[in-house]
């Protein structure tokens, strides 16, 4: 199964033209040293204790353990390992570019985007108090459009992301940029998703996410 999880991922990274077969070997050749340490309970408490290290950047806006400080950013607090670390390596290599995660990235090696992605994905994710009401309009719309990929419980998996328990503030604002075509979201399955979906009713799905736990 582990096995097959890393094929998906090669295909996946295959699709990005602008991702090199070197790049995507490399990343298959580091999830599955990620999956190594794992199985050591020594070695993952060692890079555990490497990840915290390497974060000393990414606390400023991430939090030390991983519930975001600003509610406009995201939580990596139990995001799942191996779809955090292929999303640090994009920004590493400049498939997704932001200012501040791009320069972040590229400053470390690989091997510590690995650690720090372990270290966040081993934090709990706690709830925030967001007073946004939840209907049944929301929890309908989760279940007939997001439920296939992230889950019945927005946990996600290895190739899709943890939703749940993410900052009203974040989802509303990513959801929107997939409505309206960001080009830096426009390679994303979620545009098709999203595009027969009016802004109210995404601000509904993600008022029913933000209180998942």
């Amino acid at each position: 199964m582990k096995t097959m999880h890393v094929v998906r991922f090669i295909l996946i990274l295959c699709c990005v033209s602008s991702f090199s077969y070197a790049d995507t070997m490399n990343i298959s050749t580091l999830l599955q040293e990620m999956t190594a340490i794992k199985q050591d309970e020594v070695l993952f408490k060692r890079t555990l204790d490497e990840g915290y290290e390497r974060a000393v950047l990414c606390v400023h806006c991430h939090g030390e353990d991983g519930n975001s400080k600003r509610d406009r950013i995201p939580n990596l607090a139990s995001q799942n390992s191996q779809y955090l670390f292929i999303q640090f390596e994009h920004f590493a290599n400049g498939i997704r570019k932001d200012y501040v995660m791009s320069k972040l990235a590229s400053g470390l090696t690989a091997q510590d985007r690995l650690a720090v992605a372990l270290y966040f994905s081993e934090q709990t994710v706690k709830p925030r108090d967001q007073a946004i009401n939840v209907s049944e309009s929301g929890a309908r719309l989760y279940m007939s459009n997001c439920i296939a990929c992230h889950g019945k419980e927005g946990h996600g998996s290895a190739q899709y992301p943890r939703i749940a328990g993410q900052p009203y503030a974040f989802l509303e604002m990513t959801l929107l940029r997939f409505m309206n075509a960001d080009e830096q979201r426009q390679n994303s399955p979620m545009t098709s998703v999203v595009k027969h979906m009016s802004a109210e009713q995404l601000k509904e799905v993600a008022a029913f996410i933000t209180n998942m736990p």
